[in-house]
């Protein structure tokens, strides 16, 4: 359960690190999960009715990944100051992780090798005409990602696998610990409304959670 936890919030993080160069919007994904592992179909049923949500507007961003059943991760990042706010919900109560920008980064791991192939493909996505890339690691797994070059993103100094793809992704698929994920666009708006934005990008803590430390949800394994 914990992989499956860890892959998804790495993979949206990924996108959302993407996102960071866009004005302002909103783009929601679905996201499928089914089992290659039989021993991860219990905890890949309780992923059904999962979903990504990323709120952007010019360096801050908040990303929501609702995880079915087993709980709910939003990630504030204030581009402008460095200030972020991971907010945890479900099963285990309400967790507050004040941190930073550059402890993330600190603590990210090192980018694998990978093996990037732009295919002669395409089809068309909420409207958008998207192409093919191909994305390989150093275990062989692939990420078969389908990217609009209508949607402009500057991908400099941002993670690995946007810098050679050439656009951003409306859907991508992925394999990895025993599980498929599939992360598909179904919804794009380029404004959001000034009420919401205000407490989209807000980092003080809600009512009803328990504030910790990064060092602590470390030393839970999460």
């Amino acid at each position: 359960m914990k992989k499956l936890i860890l892959s998804a919030i790495f993979a949206v993080c990924t996108l959302a690190t993407t996102m960071a160069q866009v004005d302002e919007g909103h783009v929601k994904f679905n996201l499928d999960v089914t089992a290659t592992d039989p021993q991860m179909e219990m905890a890949v049923g309780m992923m059904q009715g999962s979903s990504v949500e990323i709120y952007f507007s010019g360096e801050s961003i908040h990303s929501e990944v609702n995880m079915g059943a087993v709980m709910k991760v939003q990630t504030i990042v204030l581009g402008e100051t460095g200030e972020a706010l991971i907010l945890m919900s479900g099963m285990m109560g309400n967790t507050a992780v004040p941190t930073t920008t550059e402890a993330m980064e600190a603590e990210s791991v090192e980018a694998p090798e990978l093996d990037i192939q732009l295919v002669d493909e395409t089809k068309e996505i909420l409207g958008y005409e998207c192409k093919k890339a191909i994305v390989t690691d150093e275990d062989g797994n692939e990420t078969i990602t389908w990217y609009s070059e209508d949607i402009k993103v500057n991908t400099k100094g941002q993670s690995y696998h946007n810098e050679k793809i050439p656009g951003f992704p409306l859907e991508f698929t992925q394999s990895a610990n025993g599980m498929a994920m599939a992360f598909t666009a179904t919804e794009i708006e380029t404004k959001i409304d000034k009420k919401k934005k205000k407490t989209m990008f807000s980092v003080e803590i809600p009512e009803g959670y328990k504030e910790m430390t990064p060092e602590e949800l470390k030393s839970m394994g999460i």
